[in-house]
């Protein structure tokens, strides 16, 4: 392979959202410039300064993922940020509110091409993440790895070398990771933890949930339920006072089928190193017998090496989530939105769920009537149906 030099070799990348998070999972509003030199720590932009600006589309079609990408050349920032705050709708998800600037990246990028075949192979170091107040950004964290990625013509991913880069990655001990905007987004979760903005789970070994099948077409449910929320419109439950924002994250899981439990996911990348099992699966009786209510425990034990040599298969997990809470109460229940995907296939629902430890039954019916309560509006609302699939189940399902 060849590797193209060029003059400009960092990449800076602006990404636009808001603090509702209401840009859709499948799309990514950026814009981007090469320079010579990455972010300094604390740095203020010009809306003079000119930017490629993208708008970046991903959807599932038969089991394959079809990226569709939107640019224009060099605008200057007073335009691109006009041009944002205008966007009422992407596809078919409504943005209620309206859009700036969010958070930037910046790294350095050796790109290698195989001409003959189309193949190309990016190597990113120096990635540094940024959030901004207006235009002035400050460093949230930085990588101490490198990302390659690899982007590959359709019909090409057996060629030889493809697998011989995959052998070298193997190699050298990579590892599949996330993108850039999630581990973003993960970024100002952990920092919100910290400073006790963002809901920690407490300790805990059981797990109560109700499930709601989405389509992505409806993803605008999810700014809608906070709205019905804060209008009082879901009796007995309001916006959490503790915890009123909302999260994204993004996570990789390996999923491993184990005889003596339900199944084991574990990330391999990022801090953690322990396994997540979930077992004793049960549908649970609700007062409104929506039959998607769900029992099950929940441990987390250190990961054990035989673990990484099981046969798996890896999930991606994006996520928005926020805390409601019960009117005179202390109890925070998460309301959650999760897009699942697998090699070009996907999965969207919406979650209630609450944790517990070793509780009463007293308690444990608490859980499940608030709950069901929740989803009940949700499902009669929004006209959504309720389902038990579990992300395990869903990925076993899929071909390998």
């Amino acid at each position: 392979m060849s590797l193209n030099s060029f003059p400009n070799p960092v990449n800076q990348t602006l990404y636009f959202n808001n603090e509702e998070h209401e840009v859709p999972f499948t799309y990514s509003i950026r814009g981007r410039r090469y320079e010579q030199k990455p972010f300094k720590e604390r740095f203020k932009l010009k809306l003079s300064d000119k930017w490629i600006f993208e708008v970046k589309n991903t959807r599932s079609e038969h089991g394959r993922f079809i990226r569709h990408k939107r640019r224009n050349e060099m605008l200057p920032l007073q335009e691109i940020l006009s041009s944002v705050k205008r966007m009422s709708r992407l596809g078919h998800v409504r943005i209620p509110h309206k859009l700036g600037l969010y958070a930037a990246a910046s790294y350095s990028r050796n790109h290698f091409l195989d001409s003959d075949r189309g193949l190309r192979v990016t190597m990113d170091e120096d990635v540094r993440y940024f959030t901004f107040e207006g235009l002035a950004g400050t460093m949230l964290g930085a990588s101490n790895r490198a990302i390659v990625e690899l982007k590959i013509p359709p019909g090409r991913t057996s060629r030889p070398l493809v697998r011989k880069i995959h052998g070298l990655l193997r190699k050298e001990n990579a590892e599949q990771g996330i993108s850039k905007k999630a581990t973003i987004f993960n970024l100002i979760e952990d920092r919100a933890r910290k400073s006790g903005e963002a809901y920690k789970e407490p300790s805990h070994n059981t797990e109560i949930k109700a499930k709601v099948a989405l389509d992505a077409e409806d993803q605008d449910i999810f700014p809608r339920i906070r709205n019905d929320l804060s209008e009082g419109k879901i009796e007995g439950f309001r916006l959490s006072d503790s915890y009123p924002n909302v999260m994204e994250t993004g996570k990789l899981y390996h999923y491993v089928q184990v005889p003596t439990h339900e199944y084991v996911r574990f990330e391999t990348s990022g801090q953690s190193r322990s396994a997540t099992i979930k077992e004793n699966f049960q549908v649970v009786q609700d007062p409104y017998r929506l039959g998607n209510v769900i029992k099950r425990r929940e441990i987390e034990e250190p990961l054990q090496p035989d673990m990484l040599k099981m046969p798996y298969k890896v999930l991606t997990r994006r996520r928005k989530y926020f805390m409601v809470e019960r009117n005179g109460g202390t109890r925070e229940y998460a309301v959650m939105m999760d897009r699942s995907t697998h090699r070009g296939h996907e999965l969207y629902q919406l979650e209630v769920e609450d944790v517990l430890n070793s509780p009463s039954t007293r308690t444990e019916t608490r859980s499940i009537n608030d709950v069901a309560s929740m989803a009940n509006y949700l499902i009669e609302e929004y006209s959504l149906e309720p389902t038990i699939l579990t992300k395990n189940q869903w990925l076993m399902s899929l071909p390998n």
